[in-house]
């Protein structure tokens, strides 16, 4: 199982709506609708994200707080049981597409 199939919110059932719609965002895949086009991190620490434009909807969304979207990230990283091979790709992928550094793999990774 690849890192998209393992971090797949439906695996996840207390993942929220939000949560999933960062997820699809970051690892570039649809988990939700709308989905999100844009997640930015405002300099004050502010997540604000922008649905699709099939969505039709132009208006930013408050996702949360940096601190918390870290956190978050972290979680299904972890619950998924993402080796540190994998960890390492996912935090690239977090850092590139949203420049937020999750840090390193807590715990035992496994596959």
């Amino acid at each position: 199982m690849d890192i998209y199939a393992k971090l797949d919110p439906q695996r996840f059932p207390n993942v929220s709506l939000p949560m999933a719609a960062i997820l699809g965002f970051v690892l570039e895949r649809q988990f939700t609708t709308p989905v999100l086009a844009d997640v930015q991190v405002t300099p004050d620490g502010h997540v604000l994200g922008w649905p699709s434009e099939e969505e039709g909807v132009g208006h930013s969304m408050h996702l949360g707080v940096a601190a918390d979207l870290r956190a978050n990230l972290s979680r299904p990283g972890m619950a998924a049981g993402l080796d540190q091979e994998e960890w390492t790709r996912f935090a690239a992928i977090v850092r590139s597409r949203l420049g937020i550094e999750l840090g390193e793999l807590t715990g035992e990774g496994g596959s």
